[in-house]
């Protein structure tokens, strides 16, 4: 892998504009999009875990590092060892909830990029009340914590719903929100 030399999301999503955070947010969508269609979900998705390469005269560009526990999906493992709770989904916990998979990575990534938007992790506390909190509770809209346009709050919201079913069904939807909602907010602005 190439040298990253800018340090990754965790350090950086408070000096973030609205506009670099959408675009860094479509930019990791894509990479994990990119795993998806060969076959291999990430699920450890965090924050230490999108690296940022210094570019000029341009945003730093995320890359999605870390692929340790990555799995082929035909092949996953509901293994909790190794994984980050923080920003694990409630079926990496409890097989209740289905197998861990694609979709995981979609939830994995609504919870990096809640605390990306707001600047905090959507739960605090120790990890066993965050599993408590992953499967019991509801985070609080991004705008009810941020300076964001409650249009946000959908989108990060359905990515961290508890149930798969509920949630965006490819990366490439959450992408396409992201993208949708970008471009409403540029379409306002001109206005």
């Amino acid at each position: 892998m190439e040298y990253m030399d800018a340090g990754h999301l965790g350090e950086r999503a408070g000096e973030m504009s609205l506009e670099q955070k959408l675009w860094t947010a479509i930019a990791t969508t894509e990479a994990v999009r990119h795993a998806h269609r060969r076959g291999v979900a990430h699920l450890d998705l965090k924050p230490e875990n999108i690296l940022f390469r210094s570019v000029e005269d341009a945003w730093d560009v995320p890359k999605v590092a870390d692929w340790g526990l990555s799995e082929h999906l035909i092949e996953h493992s509901n293994s909790v060892e190794g994984m980050s709770p923080q920003y694990a989904a409630p079926e990496q916990f409890d097989d209740e909830y289905g197998s861990a998979d694609d979709i995981s990575d979609v939830y994995q990534l609504g919870a990096v990029f809640y605390e990306l938007f707001t600047g905090r992790p959507r739960f605090k506390g120790q990890t066993f009340k965050i599993i408590n909190k992953i499967h019991t509770e509801t985070p609080t809209p991004p705008s009810e914590i941020a300076d964001l346009p409650s249009a946000l709050d959908e989108i990060l919201l359905t990515a961290l719903a508890t149930e798969k079913a509920d949630r965006y069904e490819s990366v490439i939807y959450l992408r396409d929100e992201f993208q949708r909602f970008r471009n409403d907010l540029s379409e306002s602005r001109r206005l």
